[in-house]
């Protein structure tokens, strides 16, 4: 199974990145079918992705057309890099009660690519991050029409590690509360791709 693993952090130094080297240890100790490939929007290949879309909608495009029908050569990439993953799981702070720009930018740019994919969300936030966890089940969820995992798992921040400069680098205690929902999370991830949903025909 290959899973791709979108931070929602575009800082240089952040939280997100040491709670994806978390996550990572745990589904390397767990999970050792899975091979992961870990996306930062701002470094690498191929990214940071426009912030101006194309003119013709994504969800217009025939999935058979991808990705040879975009234009802009980092989103005909980017395109290419979501359609070989079985399976998404989003890492990411909430920002001001919400979804961080990149990381929408990121889903915007495409549509068939995200439909009917299983996907994960870990969000991190003072509170855990559940503004952003909702809205994100919205976007992907609803919007984007993937199949979204029930467990989600979010992780409560100290005000030191979002108010200074000091970061969770992931090798935290406190951060082995969360290794359980982590797996459960995962394993249900992985359950989904080996069990592909069923189409249903219209009457």
């Amino acid at each position: 199974m290959r899973l791709g693993v979108i931070l929602g952090s575009v800082r240089h130094a952040s939280n997100t990145a040491g709670i994806a080297s978390f996550v990572e240890s745990i589904i390397h100790q767990s999970f050792p079918s899975v091979t992961l490939e870990v996306i930062h929007l701002a470094q690498s290949p191929n990214h940071p992705l426009p912030f101006v879309v194309e003119d013709i909608i994504p969800a217009a495009h025939d999935l058979s057309s991808l990705p040879d029908i975009y234009a802009d050569p980092a989103v005909r990439a980017w395109s290419a890099t979501v359609l070989s993953w079985d399976a998404v799981l989003v890492i990411t702070p909430q920002y001001n009660w919400g979804i961080p720009a990149p990381l929408k930018n990121s889903f915007d740019h495409l549509f068939k690519e995200w439909v009917g994919k299983p996907a994960g969300i870990i969000t991190l936030g003072g509170h855990g991050g559940s503004k952003c966890a909702e809205q994100l089940k919205v976007v992907m969820g609803g919007g984007m029409d993937m199949r979204l995992a029930t467990a989600m798992v979010g992780i409560q921040l100290s005000k030191e590690v979002i108010r200074t400069a000091k970061r969770w680098d992931g090798r935290e205690e406190l951060l082995k509360q969360y290794e359980e929902e982590v797996r459960v999370l995962v394993d249900e991830l992985v359950q989904m791709v080996e069990t592909p949903q069923v189409v249903k025909e219209e009457a």
